[in-house]
Order: structure tokens, then C-alpha cells, then sequence
């Protein structure tokens, strides 16, 4: 059986010592990192590694447990602790595997580790191939392909997402659509865009041209990483060198 990663978000310090000891009794859980901080988890959660499983409380301040999970969940299978029972359907729409209701007893924390785990290993955590954004009539969401996503521009507290076929603005930060996408083949080259690696038409010095036409400029702190992601994609000879600048 596969080790599994956990984490733990919730702003009560005795909720998390009693989920350490609970992970700590467990053979094959380990844990990584714990916080009251939820906004903390977000320079960890996306880490590669082992399968990953996230106890997440559902009432916090600054952010919730819904909220968050929504930002986590294609990172991590989430299980929600609560005080609260009536944010249980909320918290399945979410994508959560299991929901906990404090006080957590030791052996419903094992029932629904064991849940997730079988869950993981029969394949039903998957990458989904689409996402939904809110579009611009009351209750309107539009499915979006990964692979037909050119590039990501950031407008403030908005993004313009480019596609092979259209235009979209949806009420998100540059910074938060990142986080989401997660993808080898999304790759951010300046403040202001995250590109799609494999709709770029060709470089020249700094600049992409995209399979629309887009001209883009690379930002000078992006270059470096950039330049080496594609000069791993790149066939040259061996008897010339590539570009390394």
C-alpha cells in the first residue's frame, strides 16, 4: 500500500494535535505540514510527491474550508472537519471525500482514510481534461478544455483566458488561475500571462508567438526557467550547442 502525505487546515490548535496523533497512530500516513493559516497551505500543497490527503475545518477567517478546498482540490483529496453538520451537502459539492464532525473519534477518522485510500487506488482521483469558469450572465458557466487554452493574461482581479476559438474574462487573479491549472505544459513567462507550452508557434530571443498570433514578451525573471523548459524539448545535435541564455 502506497504512503500517503497529509496536511492538516484549522485554526484550533487542539483540533490539529488531535489529528497529528490520530496520523501519527496510522501506519502509512505521514505527515508533511499542519497550520492555522489557511492561506499558508498554498506554496506546499502543490509540491509533487505522494498521494495527498488534506483534513480541512470548514470555518475559518479570511478564507473557509470551501473556499479553499475549491483552490486545493485537484492537488489533494480533501476531508472537511466541522463543528457544524449543515455544511455537509456544501461540502460534497466541493469535491470533499469525507466530512468529520468534531469531536473526531479515532476510529471515524480511520473509516474515512481508509475511504480515501481506496478511492486513490482504484483511480477515482483523476486529472479531469476540463474546468468550468463563471461567464457573464446570472448563473452562466462555460466548460473550457486544458488543451485548448493558449494563454492566461491578468487584468487586475480578473483574467482574459485565451482559447483556439474564443475569448473569455471571468473573475479570477492571475495568481489563483496558476494555482489551479497546475499542469506541466502551463508555465508562467511574465506577471501578467501563463502561457500553454504546447500552443506556442516559436520563440525568438524573448518573445512567443502563439498559435493565434499573440505576440508575448518574457519577463526578465521568468527567462532563465523558461529557456531551460524548452531547451529540454528541444532535438538539436549533439555536435552544436543549444541555446542556454
Amino acid at each position: 500500500m502506497a504512503d500517503y502525505n497529509c496536511y492538516i487546515v484549522d485554526d484550533e490548535v487542539d483540533s490539529i494535535e488531535i489529528l497529528q496523533d490520530y496520523i501519527n497512530q496510522t501506519p502509512d500516513l505521514r505527515l508533511i505540514f499542519s497550520t492555522t493559516n489557511p492561506r499558508e497551505i498554498f506554496s506546499v500543497i502543490t509540491k509533487l510527491g505522494k498521494p495527498k490527503i488534506t483534513f480541512l475545518d470548514i470555518e475559518m477567517p479570511g478564507i473557509t474550508g470551501l473556499e479553499l478546498a475549491g483552490l486545493i482540490n485537484s492537488h489533494t483529496a480533501v476531508i472537511f472537519i466541522t463543528s457544524h453538520i449543515e455544511h455537509a451537502l456544501e461540502a460534497f459539492d466541493k469535491g470533499a471525500y469525507d466530512f468529520l464532525v468534531k469531536p473526531i473519534s479515532y476510529s471515524r477518522f480511520l473509516q474515512a482514510v481508509i475511504k480515501v485510500q481506496g478511492l486513490i487506488q482504484n483511480n477515482h482521483v483523476v486529472e479531469e481534461n476540463y474546468f468550468f469558469i463563471r461567464g457573464n450572465n446570472q448563473g452562466e458557466v462555460i466548460k473550457i478544455y486544458f488543451e485548448e487554452v493558449l494563454y492566461v493574461e491578468s487584468l487586475s482581479n480578473y483574467v482574459k483566458l485565451y482559447t483556439e476559438r474564443s475569448m473569455h474574462v471571468t473573475y479570477l487573479t492571475l495568481k489563483e488561475f496558476e494555482f489551479k491549472l497546475n499542469r506541466n505544459n502551463f508555465f508562467k513567462i511574465h506577471k501578467s500571462y501563463v502561457v500553454n507550452l504546447d500552443r506556442i508557434r516559436r520563440m525568438i530571443n524573448n518573445e512567443l508567438t502563439m498559435e493565434n498570433d499573440a505576440v508575448l514578451s518574457v519577463g526578465p525573471m521568468y527567462r532563465k526557467n523558461l529557456h531551460l523548459k524548452i531547451k529540454n524539448r528541444t532535438f538539436s545535435s549533439d555536435r552544436r550547442k543549444g541555446f542556454d541564455s
